[in-house]
């Protein structure tokens, strides 16, 4: 029991710094809590569950057949393995797609929602592993490869899911968003493939498990840097183009520069109370969103009635 609690705890730890640093990504429109917990749980219980089952089920006929050869480990680990993670990792995100779709904004929304079934799925899957070390030199040693060396790796592949399905948000033409989902979801099975077939070759052949290690994390950080910038340039440019009008009635000038431009202090009258600040940064950033949704898909049940209520939000913010 004491192992169990201290695995849990620890883990917790840098799995919290990683979910922190993937929702920074979405700088303005934060998702609902219940919606990033239910992909997080979904990640940790169902997916891990049905995960080990399929496998079981899986990788008999390759041990039958090929028993512990490395073409039989690499086709349990590297080829088993990440299509029926993904599968079901990806589950969830598909889930918030098709039923919560007016909190599925786009793909930048697509990496958060999958990257926390991910996260969900490693803390669990890591648990497992870290509970069957015999010894606690075996457990720390463990811990830093699985948790801290590699803790983001599934986070990151199932985010790829996830920008396949943000992606196909804004399409109309139906084969197109099968195209983006399924380019998403395959990109994710790739990617868990070349590192988990890597580090099996890498200690089958004596070569340096680091060296998987650094070419995963330099991968991750330079597509990381990418996706900020690429997520900042975005979001600056919906609300410079929806906020635009709204100014002065709804929104101030001084308050649509500040919203704008990251490095202006134009919203420092929201300064000595953050709470308030970040209330208003959120609904200008819906606002944004809605109008946008509301021009590239219509009304999808409400988008009308939704800017109205926002904007009747933000003027009472104003005072």
């Amino acid at each position: 029991m004491d192992k169990f609690l201290i695995t849990a705890v620890l883990i917790a730890i840098p799995t919290y710094l990683y979910i922190r640093i993937v929702i920074s990504i979405d700088r303005f429109e934060k998702e609902p809590t219940r919606y990033l917990i239910g992909a997080f749980l979904w990640g940790a219980v169902p997916a891990v569950i049905i995960g080990i089952i399929a496998q079981l089920i899986l990788d008999i006929p390759v041990e039958e057949i090929l028993g512990t050869s490395l073409t039989g480990q690499f086709i349990t680990t590297a080829i088993n393995a990440p299509i029926t993670e993904e599968i079901l990792k990806g589950a969830v995100v598909a889930i918030l797609y098709l039923w919560f779709r007016r909190e599925f904004d786009g793909w930048v929304d697509g990496i958060v929602y999958g990257a926390m079934a991910g996260f969900g799925f490693a803390y669990v899957e890591n648990i497992i592993y870290l509970l069957g070390t015999k010894t606690w030199e075996e457990w720390v040693g463990l811990f830093i490869l699985r948790v801290i060396a590699l803790g983001f790796m599934h986070g990151f592949w199932t985010a790829l899911t996830g920008i396949g399905f943000g992606v196909a948000r804004h399409m109309h033409n139906p084969w197109m968003k099968v195209w983006a989902i399924a380019t998403g979801l395959i990109a994710a099975m790739f990617a868990h493939l070349i590192h988990n077939g890597g580090l099996i070759l890498a200690e089958a052949s004596g070569g340096a498990t680091i060296l998987v290690v650094m070419w995963n994390y330099g991968f991750l950080l330079i597509l990381m840097i990418i996706l900020g910038f690429v997520a900042a340039r975005h979001d600056r440019k919906m609300l410079k183009t929806y906020l635009s009008d709204e100014v002065p009635h709804i929104i101030s000038a001084v308050d649509y520069e500040g919203l704008c431009n990251t490095t202006s202090n134009a919203l420092a009258r929201f300064r000595a109370a953050p709470k308030q600040k970040r209330a208003f940064i959120q609904a200008a950033a819906e606002l944004a969103q809605k109008k946008f949704q509301l021009m590239k898909m219509g009304e999808e049940g409400g988008n009308s009635t939704e800017i109205k209520l926002l904007r009747e939000e933000l003027k009472r913010m104003r005072g």
